[in-house]
């Protein structure tokens, strides 16, 4: 009977004990974190040949670690040692990051360049670390609007040299990106071969706006990519965000000094665009003893629509000028202003500083004439206004920006502006259907 009652008590202990586990596990599981001021999204796209400076910007990140102000939670896509591609979910804290996807079958080899990937990531981040801010920062290579079918990644390696007068890494204009670069858009993934076009970038943001975010947007969005500091990217993300951050020019492999980003967290919180604007100066202030050719800025998206009207407006004056020319006077000041020796480009020469253009086609724009007096006074009159106009609110609008030495007229938002044919993807953007911008670029090239 004692032995009986005895192997009674122990079952009981272990069900019990069973229960207890099944309890805890399921509270871990479904367990709601407090609500913070911001959760800072990271989706790094290291299955490339960025995977070295990975680990380099998540170090930087537990240098400050989560704390009562926020979330740090990174979505890591990279190989490893003998080829394996493997995915990890990183919470990350103060000296540490906490592996947060290991008994999660769905989530271990992912794809970066699937726009599925995106959107379970944010999902993951959103549902699991509830903020009154979010902001999603894409690690990864970049290459502005446009997008092909088929090639290989940029290595931005390739493209700077050692200068020992300077002590500087010079960029060698010599040398189009995109000459060694075909695919178009962000966060190649080598093992697939798969990236995010805009257009799939454009499907995943508002796949996540509206099913995570509850018809909100991120209140920033930041590119630790090259050349995504276009007007036609920023078309597509004011839809997702109120703030983009990003870069006119190529980033150098090492990104964004990520300790120095989140550093005022360990003061206290920031609103959205104070962190825009940290962002920006922690570039500048790791970037300008590097190298003369970098760029960053923070664009308030919300105003974007005036610097679309504005670019409408002047294309749409520049298509009659064109039309209507008096010997080419108006073809031949436009080519002038677009110079290269001119006008700010980047190592990317089809895309031009905007406020850099508009600023010179102001200055040369007395040279214009029309077929008469008349007409040419009233285009004169209008496009000077509507320049003047466009040239203060691209000031207003990018709110926080630096740039090196070599591209000090640079400020903060490019344009596609080629100098010979226009690219077959170019006009599928949403921002070329919707803008006469694109119709400029054909009556100037062909005219």
């Amino acid at each position: 009977m004692k032995t009986w009652h005895t192997f009674t008590k122990k079952i009981l202990k272990q069900l019990l004990y069973m229960l207890f586990l099944a309890s805890f596990f399921n509270l871990t599981h479904t367990k709601i974190y407090p609500k913070k001021d911001w959760t800072i999204i990271v989706y790094m796209a290291a299955d490339n040949d960025l995977r070295g400076f990975a680990a380099k910007n998540i170090k930087q990140m537990c240098q400050v670690g989560s704390n009562k102000h926020m979330n740090i939670v990174v979505h890591l896509d990279i190989r490893i040692s003998g080829n394996k591609k493997i995915t990890r979910r990183y919470y990350v804290e103060k000296d540490k990051f906490i592996h947060m996807n290991a008994n999660d079958p769905h989530t271990q080899s992912m794809d970066s360049g699937d726009p599925k990937t995106l959107v379970s990531c944010c999902k993951w981040a959103i549902s699991k670390y509830p903020a009154k801010h979010y902001a999603l920062i894409f690690w990864n290579h970049g290459s502005g609007i446009l997008d092909t079918d088929r090639g290989r990644i940029l290595n931005v390696i390739d493209l700077f040299v050692f200068n020992p007068k300077t002590r500087k890494f010079d960029l060698d204009r010599s040398i189009s990106p995109f000459e060694l670069l075909q695919d178009r858009g962000v966060c190649w993934d080598d093992t697939t071969g798969n990236y995010l076009t805009n257009q799939k970038l454009d499907s995943a943001l508002k796949m996540v706006c509206e099913n995570y975010l509850h018809g909100e947007k991120f209140n920033i969005i930041g590119f630790d990519a090259c050349f995504m500091s276009m007007l036609e990217v920023a078309n597509i993300i004011k839809h997702h965000s109120h703030i983009m951050v990003g870069s006119q020019e190529v980033e150098l492999g090492t990104g964004w000094n990520y300790s120095k980003v989140l550093a005022p967290f360990t003061q206290g919180s920031m609103d959205p665009v104070g962190l825009a604007t940290q962002m920006v100066v922690s570039y500048h202030d790791v970037y300008e003893k590097i190298t003369n050719d970098f760029t960053q800025s923070a664009i308030n998206l919300d105003a974007l629509n005036i610097i679309e009207e504005d670019i409408n407006t002047i294309a749409s004056l520049l298509i009659y000028g064109l039309k209507n020319q008096n010997q080419s006077s108006v073809k031949n000041v436009i080519e002038r202003s677009r110079r290269k020796s001119d006008c700010t480009h980047f190592s990317e020469p089809s895309y031009i500083d905007l406020h850099h253009w508009y600023n010179n086609l102001l200055s040369h724009s007395e040279s214009m004439s029309l077929h008469n007096t008349h007409a040419t006074f009233k285009f004169k009159e209008e496009l000077q206004e509507s320049l003047k106009l466009a040239i203060a609110n691209i000031e207003n609008t990018v709110f926080a920006n630096a740039a090196g030495h070599s591209l000090i007229k640079a400020e903060g938002l490019s344009v596609y502006f080629p100098l010979r044919n226009i690219h077959s993807s170019y006009k599928k953007t949403q921002f070329a259907q919707g803008n006469a911008w694109p119709t400029f670029l054909d009556n100037y090239l062909k005219g």
